[in-house]
């Protein structure tokens, strides 16, 4: 199996590290709201307004964050 390293120097990449390090929670908590919009979506009765919100919402997640 092929394993990666990854070096930050810090304090310099230290922002670099951090979305490095936040990346999975980010992309785990972005999952949770596309699939809460999604069953409000499918399974509620969201008024128009709502509508348009939560799929406004769920379009700007990049369908490449999802399938991770």
């Amino acid at each position: 199996m092929p394993t990666v390293t990854i070096r930050f120097t810090l304090p310099d990449d230290q922002g670099d590290f951090d979305r490095a390090r936040l990346g999975p929670l980010a992309i785990s908590t972005l999952w949770d709201i596309d699939h809460k919009l999604r069953a409000i979506l499918k399974h509620g009765e969201p008024t128009p307004e709502l509508r348009d919100l939560a799929e406004t919402i769920r379009n700007m997640i990049p369908a490449e964050l999802l399938d991770v």
